[in-house]
């Protein structure tokens, strides 16, 4: 923890606590990392300066999930369903890591983050393939200096190398979680994390749950306990993928939902099933890039907080989608307009007022997100005695003047270049527009030299056992392709 006294001065202040919806023109003094006064000509002597005039000062984004360890693969998955990014990525590129690639994924992605005004991140690893490959990862993560949850990763990536036949490789990926595995989670949960004050927890990146029977499941959800994870992140409900199989009512049945859960995507889920969660106190992370992408149904963060619970905002795949929170934010904002337009349409109607607003989104993306985690007391709003976890957004460029709402201004209109200055726990780690301490062009020659030998390895792996051996899981249309054809 810092002992820098640093002011943030002649700021507009969007503080996101509860009942202060006014922006207030003042200043923050920072002091041993935390959130020491908000207020106007705070005292200056002996403090680092940070001038905030023309600018927005606001708490960190926090995206509650994320697969960082694909940056090196931006792009792939264009025009992939979701059908082409598991039989892909999970089952072809995540082989096809050493334990550098899985660094320099892990270290730039989260680069990528802080440069967005991205403060925390949930860290769902399923790149944890060896303990070298884990170590590697977590470091990456901590050498960025953001706060975070790292979840490793239950998923077992396939080893073609060591099998003959490719689909031993797929099948061996099934099944309960191997006692290597359990391993090397625990020599990590129990050496490479450093109690409250660490800026990373550990967590739990599950299997695809809903593939598994009840005992598997208890099981597994009892190890991630077992091993104090602080997060257990969850991919479910994905639209009509696996949509005979109800894991929320079954979990609740078996005693498992937790205020540690993060189930992840949801758009399936019925408003009983978000009820039971609600009541639980599990959260739910909506990545709605992707899910608008890959058919996985409406974006459900409305539906999550209408129903009394925990929404929360994530970016998803670093294969595909840009890593800043404004893009979710409106794609937040405007689908769920778009669905509620769209109902009215159908009875002949037009909204009057617009009843879902550019403050929600916001919400879901600061202080909902740091609730979906446990983190409320310490990041999410700008507050006396929480943690200085805080972004500027400058707005004097052209596409930002002049403001004149300062939620809008904040969810509709900025760019990662509009983002100044970025802090977790009092240090500065971008300021002036720049990352500080990073050499781009030295990590962006390593970064793309592992973005050779990864392409490299997967040109040797055939694309059609896996879209073979998953294709019947999935519910294709009439008119699509036939899996595997390109």
């Amino acid at each position: 923890m810092t002992n820098q006294r640093t002011l943030i001065r002649g700021g507009d202040i969007l503080s996101m606590s509860p009942g202060e919806d006014t922006v207030i023109h003042g200043d923050v003094l920072i002091e041993g990392g935390k959130i020491a006064q908000v207020g106007q000509d705070l005292p200056s002597a002996c403090v680092d300066i940070i001038d905030a005039r023309n600018c927005i000062v606001l708490p960190g984004f926090v995206d509650t999930h994320r697969h960082v360890w694909q940056t090196q693969l931006r792009g792939v998955a264009t025009d992939w369903s979701m059908f082409d990014y598991s039989a892909n990525i999970r089952w072809r590129y995540g082989g096809c890591y050493d334990p550098e690639d899985a660094y320099l994924g892990n270290y730039v992605g989260a680069l990528e983050a802080i440069n967005a005004g991205i403060t925390t991140m949930v860290d769902h690893s399923h790149i944890t393939i060896s303990p070298e490959h884990s170590a590697h990862a977590l470091k990456a993560f901590r050498d960025s200096g953001m706060r975070g949850v790292w979840c490793f990763g239950a998923f077992r990536n396939p080893d073609y190398a060591a099998h003959a036949d490719p689909k031993d490789a797929l099948i061996e990926g099934f099944g309960p979680v191997p006692a290597s595995v359990i391993d090397n989670a625990r020599h990590m949960s129990a050496t490479a994390f450093q109690g409250e004050d660490d800026l990373l927890r550990f967590g739990w990146a599950a299997n695809e749950l809903e593939f598994y029977e009840p005992d598997a499941i208890t099981a597994e959800i009892v190890l991630a306990r077992e091993l104090g994870a602080a997060t257990i992140s969850m991919h479910a409900g994905m639209g009509a993928f696996r949509s005979e199989v109800r894991l929320i009512p079954m979990m609740n049945e078996a005693g498992l939902l937790g205020e540690d859960m993060l189930f992840v995507h949801g758009g399936g889920f019925t408003d009983a099933e978000l009820a039971t969660l609600a009541e639980a106190g599990v959260a739910v992370s909506s990545t709605p890039e992707t899910e608008m992408q890959m058919g996985m149904g409406h974006p459900v963060a409305a539906r999550v907080a209408a129903s009394g619970g925990k929404p929360s905002l994530g970016i998803d795949i670093a294969s595909n989608f840009a890593g800043d929170m404004f893009a979710q934010m409106r794609l937040m904002l405007q689908a769920e307009r778009r669905e509620r337009g769209r109902l009215l349409q159908a009875e002949n109607h037009m909204p009057g007022r617009l009843d879902f607003t550019a403050a929600q989104v916001l919400r879901y993306a600061t202080v909902d997100g740091a609730r979906a985690i446990g983190l409320q007391d310490k990041v999410g709003r700008i507050a006396v005695g929480l943690d200085a976890d805080l972004l500027v957004i400058r707005t004097d460029a052209i596409n930002m003047a002049p403001v004149n709402d300062h939620v809008g201004a904040v969810v509709l209109y900025p760019n990662v270049h509009d983002v100044s200055m970025v802090m977790v726990r009092g240090k500065v780690l971008k300021r002036d527009g720049r990352l500080v301490g990073v050499d781009w062009d030295t990590l962006r020659e390593r970064l793309t030299a592992s973005r050779d030998r990864i392409l490299h390895r997967a040109a040797s792996i055939p694309r059609a056992p896996a879209e073979e051996f998953l294709a019947p899981f999935w519910y294709f249309s009439k008119d699509m392709r036939q899996p595997g054809a390109r």
